[in-house]
């Protein structure tokens, strides 16, 4: 994919997006009724799957507080689907005042609600939403936005949250999470999760396996990997405590529920930058 022919995915009320879905497995809105099919159908295969969903947006709660409360002033957020609560400037405004947000999405609608939210908080001087891929780390980095919002001097929060699944093997993650550790300074940080299989008892594994399959009826289908397939987007990242684990195990605000459904689904980890 070439940075200078990109388009954003547009926008088709007729097919449900993964960006829609996700939405409305956090807040239970829905945005146009053409989805309800699709959702009815996805949810009857996997019954947990809005569970996983809210652990997903939990843990990137805590992760940018994470990354604020060790330096981090300013962050990219690649993936970051449509506005609902919790967004990446939100949380790191409440120990980073100033904090600087880039917000990337290839899904139009994404885009136009983002960049209508950004505009009416008024935050537009130091957040913004960038038309862009993670296929494509060139134009996410080159993009006039991030250059006028990034220091890539400085070190950066990286987010790549709930957004590896929906990158396919023949687009080598690995090398496309490498080209974004290359260009941020040391004591950068990245925050990544991943649906998995590889912990889930069989009724878990036929459920999510049926689910993936349900999503090939969308605009961007999922790839499942094991623990071993999600470290290797940590290479030259030193991993913090505790290292790859559960999405709801990590560094948790809460009692974590042992006996969550959803839990073993998700692993998650955030790297430091040596």
């Amino acid at each position: 994919m070439s940075s200078n022919d990109f388009e954003p995915r547009q926008l088709d009320t007729h097919k449900p997006s993964s960006a829609r879905i996700y939405h409305h497995m956090i807040t239970g809105e829905v945005i146009f009724e053409s989805d309800l099919p699709f959702i009815h159908r996805l949810y009857a295969d996997i019954p947990f799957y809005p569970l996983w969903a809210q652990h997903n947006r939990r843990f990137l709660g805590r992760a940018v507080r994470y990354m604020a409360a060790n330096g981090i002033r300013q962050f990219l957020d690649i993936g970051s689907g449509l506005p609902t609560g919790g967004n990446t400037h939100e949380v790191a405004r409440e120990l980073v005042p100033d904090a600087r947000v880039v917000y990337v999405d290839n899904d139009e609608e994404a885009i136009n609600r983002a960049r209508d939210l950004l505009r009416n908080e008024q935050v537009l001087d130091t957040t913004a939403m960038v038309d862009a891929d993670l296929r494509d780390p060139a134009r996410i980095l080159e993009h006039p936005d991030t250059q006028r919002l990034i220091d890539f001097s400085e070190p950066v929060g990286l987010l790549v949250v709930s957004v590896l699944p929906w990158v396919t093997d023949a687009d080598e993650p690995a090398a496309l999470i490498r080209q974004l550790r290359d260009a941020v300074a040391p004591g950068s940080y990245i925050a990544m999760t991943h649906v998995s299989l590889e912990d889930a008892g069989q009724k878990i594994k036929e459920q999510v396996a049926a689910g993936a399959a349900v999503f090939t009826d969308a605009s961007t289908p999922v790839t499942l990997r094991n623990r071993n397939q999600f470290a290797t987007f940590f290479e030259g990242w030193t991993m913090t405590e505790p290292g790859i684990t559960y999405a709801t195990d990590w560094h948790p605000d809460q009692p974590v529920d042992t006996d969550d459904y959803a839990r073993p689904c998700n692993f998650a980890a955030v790297g430091s930058l040596p």
